[in-house]
């Protein structure tokens, strides 16, 4: 009975067993076993039988490792063998005690019965084993190309940890020629300016020496001051290298240079990030830029989807992904829209190239069809019709290049080849002024695309001004708002009686529901209306939703299981995606939950429940709120 006491004192304040009512966690304790491991032992094996139990560290601790590579030190209080023994599957990673080590351990089919009778044990799992499932996808570890001699893997370090030291800098007042013997010397391709207060004032790299010295034929006894690119662009040491990589592709430019306590401390170059010719997304952004003709972008698209399935074993986040995936395509709607100035000739008024729907909201990952618009600067009036002819003779062409490289055209014609999707800022304003003004449902549903429009290439201010534009209009209007909140909540969860899903009954797709219309969608709905209620200008869903947690628009608790079940549902899909990619079917947003986990129907059942009780709020708040003013 003493040892039964102090067992339940333990384990009723260690998560998620606190979260259980007194007859599970006596059930808990009646069956928990006692397991003692020396230091050294090696409790799970990599790829070796799944574990058998749930253990929690009462005493001592482990580590979860590959090889000599630490993933993870697990203390006193905490548990391991989530996955494993939920999953029924292999054990991932290594487990080592790191010292003598005492645990409780929670046979497996104990687990899984609390997983659909106790709810609050069953959302902390979820959100525990979430993070894991999100941040770690460890099946292909091993395999993965290692950073030479540090051991880690390029998804799992940090910018500190890849950044080559010590960083090379020297002062505005250097000469060009010391700064190039300087490289040369440290056999380094790039040399930091420091400023009077030792910031990163500048950057000179070997292209400038090429491009703005010898090209130039300028004086190499001149300060290197006068060639060095200002500001210059940092990332902090704890940032994740994908994200690296993501800034590196989206700016367009080869080296980094990595803070530490806001002081410059070492410097990223991209050949330090090429893991896989042809599969590093810094690589295919390269590549893009390379090629002078539809034909050779057609191919430089194609073999962009490569990098998909590469990231996905190396365990990036899905919002990531389709922000990494989006920068690439951006891209790639940058080279056809150069191409299309060059045979057209230069746009006769500044504009803006417009993504929409996913695609502005950077999520979008295997390339399904366009959803795109241009946005120009007024004309004079006796210019206006031929610089309307001008923008939609280019939105035409445009369209057909994208087709031709690789970007289905839009069913619904939501794209530049359009002439309703080709109009002037005043033209623009019109449009959404019409919408919201005088909104019809139908018009509503269709305007929502719209919302999340991002301007990509050309004078971005006009896309800038446009969105400030909407934002205030919607401020007043309480009406279209109160639309919105319709469209944002009408969609349940797929969840029925006792929580069972709802699933299709007959036809292609029986046993199986949308993930997309039925998951990831309403999210996107509920994270658009609340940004377009409180003037939020950014428009990716966990964006959005960070932005209003950070102003208070929204609970903490709400926006984090929003966030978390966003990254869930997207994360199955797109890996649901790949799987019917790779055998050879057509993707498409369908699940089947009976071919999940155990552990995977529950998170997505707890994935659901997060968006309907955020869909019960908002009904509740903001409709009478609305209709109150």
């Amino acid at each position: 009975m003493a040892a039964q006491a102090v067992a339940l004192a333990f384990l009723g304040q260690v998560p998620p067993f606190r979260y259980l009512d007194r007859e599970a966690l006596a059930e808990v304790v009646a069956r928990a076993e006692i397991h003692f491991f020396p230091r050294g032992t090696r409790i799970l094996h990599r790829d070796g039988p799944p574990a058998r139990y749930l253990y929690v560290v009462e005493k001592g601790g482990v580590k979860k490792a590959i090889g000599d590579l630490t993933v993870e030190v697990i203390g006193e209080g905490e548990v391991f063998g989530v996955l494993s023994a939920l999953e029924g599957d292999r054990s991932r990673l290594d487990v080592i005690a790191v010292d003598d080590t005492v645990c409780y351990a929670i046979p497996r089919e104990v687990v899984e019965n609390f997983l659909e009778t106790q709810p609050r044990f069953a959302r902390y799992l979820y959100e525990f084993s979430i993070r894991r499932y999100l941040d770690w996808s460890l099946e292909e570890l091993e395999q993965a190309p290692a950073l030479t001699g540090s051991g880690r893997l390029i998804f799992s370090a940090r910018a500190g940890e890849v950044a080559r030291r010590p960083l090379i800098t020297c002062r505005p007042e250097t000469t060009i020629q010391e700064a190039a013997q300087l490289m040369t010397h440290q056999r380094v391709s790039s040399v930091v300016v420091l400023g009077p207060g030792d910031e990163a004032a500048g950057i000179v790299t070997d292209w400038d020496l090429r491009e703005r010295v010898v090209a130039a034929g300028r004086d190499i006894r001149q300060p290197v001051a006068k060639i060095m690119t200002s500001p210059v662009v940092t990332v902090d040491g704890d940032a994740p290298i994908y994200q690296v990589i993501s800034e590196m592709v989206r700016r367009g430019i080869h080296h980094i240079v990595v803070t530490e306590a806001g002081r410059p401390a070492g410097m990223i170059a991209g050949h330090d990030l090429i893991l896989l010719q042809g599969t590093s997304a810094l690589f295919v952004a390269r590549d893009i830029e390379r090629r002078h003709d539809l034909p050779g972008l057609k191919q430089a698209v194609a073999e962009s989807q490569r990098v998909v399935p590469f990231l996905l074993r190396q365990g990036i986040r899905a919002s990531e992904l389709g922000r990494l995936m989006s920068d690439i395509n951006d891209r790639v709607i940058g080279r056809v829209l150069e191409f299309t100035e060059a045979a057209m000739g230069p746009p006769p008024v500044p504009y803006c190239w417009l993504v929409l729907g996913s695609e502005g909201r950077r999520e979008q990952t295997f390339r399904t069809d366009q959803d795109n618009a241009i946005v120009y600067a007024d004309p004079p009036p006796d210019r206006a019709e031929a610089v309307r002819e001008y923008f939609l003779e280019f939105g035409r062409k445009a369209v057909a290049s994208l087709v031709e490289v690789g970007f289905p055209p839009c069913p619904g014609r939501y794209s530049a080849d359009n002439p309703e999707w080709v109009q002037s800022l005043s033209g623009w304003k019109s449009h959404f002024r019409r919408w919201v003004v005088a909104p019809e449902p139908a018009a509503v549903l269709n305007s929502l695309i719209f919302f999340d429009l991002r301007g990509i290439y050309g004078d971005l201010t006009l896309a800038d001004g446009l969105r400030v534009y909407i934002n205030e209009l919607l401020m007043g209007s309480r009406a279209f708002l109160i639309h919105l909140v319709w469209l944002s909540t009408k969609t349940p969860p797929p969840l029925g009686f006792l929580g069972r899903f709802i699933v299709e009954h007959s036809g292609e797709h029986r046993n199986s529901l949308d993930l997309k219309a039925r998951g990831t969608r309403p999210i996107v709905d509920l994270a658009r209306f609340l940004a377009l209620r409180h003037g939020v200008t950014e428009t990716s869903t966990i964006g959005r939703l960070e932005a209003l947690q950070a102003a208070g628009k929204i609970p903490e608790d709400l926006a984090e299981e929003l966030i978390q079940a966003f990254e869930f549902m997207l994360s199955l899909r797109i890996r649901s995606q790949w799987a019917k990619i790779q055998a050879g079917k057509t993707p498409d947003n369908f699940i089947d939950p009976g071919q999940l986990s155990a552990l995977e129907r529950s998170l997505l059942k707890e994935a659901f429940k997060a968006v309907g009780r955020t869909q019960a709020v908002v009904r509740q708040e903001y409709h009478a709120d609305l209709v109150a003013d």
